[in-house]
């Protein structure tokens, strides 16, 4: 199965991907978080566990918000797949520390980003078997004009995650 941005994955079932169900019944695969106070409600576009670089063993999870749904879009990469409590510092490494973005308009100004600086990420549960994940977080996120934004109230309900784990 060929995956997005030019990884491999390898299946661990025929389940579908994430992205092929990402609009879903209410209250699964919901991510709802406030940008400056002003509510988002979406779903997951891909929630995947990834591997890449030198630690093949090193499983990150990645987390995307459906742009199709909402412009106002999230996308993390946290260092884990485990459940527990990821920062976001202001000089992270791509390659070494959990990272992410905010876009206000993903499809029509991809380039105009916003860059985690601060905040967390704490996943709560996830199930392999089931291919759910459950989350919060809430953060800083700033672009390179210097103007920040806070994201908060973050929650991510029965997301739904790829049962593959994609190799780059």
């Amino acid at each position: 199965m060929a995956a997005c941005n030019s990884g491999t994955s390898i299946a661990t079932d025929k389940q579908p991907s994430t992205a092929e169900t990402a609009v879903s019944k209410k209250g699964k695969n919901t991510i709802r978080f406030k940008v400056d106070g002003q509510q988002v409600e979406t779903t997951g576009w891909t929630i995947s566990r990834f591997t890449y670089g030198s630690d093949p063993k090193q499983e990150w999870l990645n987390i995307t918000s459906n742009m199709k749904m909402d412009k106002r879009t999230i996308n993390v990469n946290l260092k884990s797949s485990a459940p527990g409590t990821y920062t976001f510092q202001e000089n992270a490494s791509t390659f070494k520390d959990s990272h992410g973005a905010f876009y206000p308009d993903y499809l029509g100004d991809i380039a105009n980003s916003y860059s985690f600086k601060g905040g967390s990420f704490t996943i709560t549960a996830i199930d392999v078997q089931k291919g759910t994940v459950n989350a919060t977080f809430q953060g800083i996120v700033k672009n390179l004009k210097g103007q920040t934004l806070a994201i908060t109230e973050g929650e991510i309900s029965e997301g739904l995650l790829n049962h593959d784990v994609i190799r780059y």
